[in-house]
């Protein structure tokens, strides 16, 4: 009897991406992979579309189900070929395909072009839309209050019919775990950080600001891709680190007693569930999945005019190590693999009962 297989098209190589691929062979399927990474030159935008026009038609002839992480330009000819030979197509919705951000030029519902054209069309014959947050789909208050974005797939779309479940990202408890002993006064933050608007979006200007005011903590960025110009006048409190693997990303989380989570706009932020994973006492923006994720293991504040108070939970706080310990176990009892391999097996069981 031939492995089953299932489809699964995503633009970038993401933590994210690769987990799924790798819990659905664990599951027992063969991952048929169709990678469109992001380009602006119109030659290769153009051989990107052709190439996933072939190749989704010959995989989906194999394919049980669709899975497409984000929704963009990628996603539109697996759900086509999908809806051709009646096959499920389940789009996994991340955070950039769920918002629109004025402020940062930013989300695939900000500009009425094409891509958001057929961003709405994909949304409309998926089978199954997934949010790694139900603010993606319902909207977040918080980010309407802090900057004006707009969020929630079904306030842009109120009409929508596909039905949306709430299917968090999944951790491994067994590889994220402190291993040594934590530096006291150290405060971490992680992101790819390849542009300007990357930097802005993920907070660090705040996580500057917060350097600024604490002396005598150390400071760690990790993902730093590009230099903004506003690194020139970081604090020398502030250490930058390149892009970390797994092992280099643990061994950080391990050592910092606190890690900052000031981003703008975001679903479920991996490097945040890893870093609580890892006992690190959780400093957290009110916005998106990230109030769910600490719960009451660390400090939620109300954007950058909350400063004072992060300030005040970090020295208040500085010497224990209890809410490090709650905060693994919160991200060990709300985000098990378990959950998501579940929500897997039952969109592949559908399909199973519509055969």
């Amino acid at each position: 009897m031939s492995q089953k297989k299932v489809m699964l098209v995503y633009s970038l190589k993401n933590t994210f991406v690769l987990k799924d691929s790798l819990l659905l062979k664990q599951m027992g399927y063969e991952v048929l992979l169709i990678q469109s990474a992001p380009h602006s030159d119109l030659v290769r935008f153009f051989w990107n579309r052709i190439r996933e026009l072939i190749l989704g038609f010959y995989y989906i002839i194999k394919s049980e189900v669709v899975y497409s992480w984000f929704n963009d330009y990628h996603s539109t000819a697996a759900i086509f070929w999908a809806n051709c030979f009646n096959k499920r197509s389940v789009i996994i919705v991340g955070g950039y395909d769920a918002v629109s951000s004025k402020k940062l030029d930013y989300g695939i519902f900000l500009k009425n072009n094409l891509r958001q054209s057929l961003a709405r069309w994909n949304y409309k014959n998926a089978s199954e839309i997934w949010v790694v947050h139900k603010s993606l789909s319902e909207g977040c208050t918080s980010a309407t209050n802090q900057d004006k974005t707009e969020s929630g797939i079904l306030n842009f779309m109120p009409d929508l019919k596909t039905p949306i479940r709430e299917v968090p990202t999944a951790y491994d408890d067994t590889f994220w775990q402190r291993e040594g002993n934590k530096t006291s006064n150290s405060i971490l933050t992680v992101a790819n950080i390849a542009d300007k608007r990357t930097y802005e979006r993920k907070g660090i200007p705040l996580f500057v600001k917060l350097a600024e005011a604490l002396p005598n903590y150390n400071f760690t960025i990790a993902g730093i891709q590009t230099k903004p110009k506003d690194f020139e006048s970081l604090p020398k409190n502030i250490r930058l680190l390149g892009t970390l693997d797994r092992e280099g990303l643990k061994k950080e989380y391990s050592r910092h007693q606190f890690y900052f989570q000031g981003s703008q706009i975001e679903g479920l932020p991996n490097v945040l569930c890893e870093a609580m994973l890892c006992e690190c006492i959780p400093l957290g923006n009110s916005v998106f999945g990230i109030p769910d994720a600490i719960g009451a293991t660390g400090h939620i504040f109300e954007g950058a005019k909350a400063l004072a108070s992060v300030i005040e939970f970090v020295e208040r706080i500085k010497n224990t190590t209890e809410l490090g310990e709650k905060a693994r176990e919160r991200i060990k009892n709300h985000y098990p693999i378990r959950r998501r391999a579940e929500a897997f097996v039952k969109s592949l069981n559908l399909t199973e009962d519509e055969n």
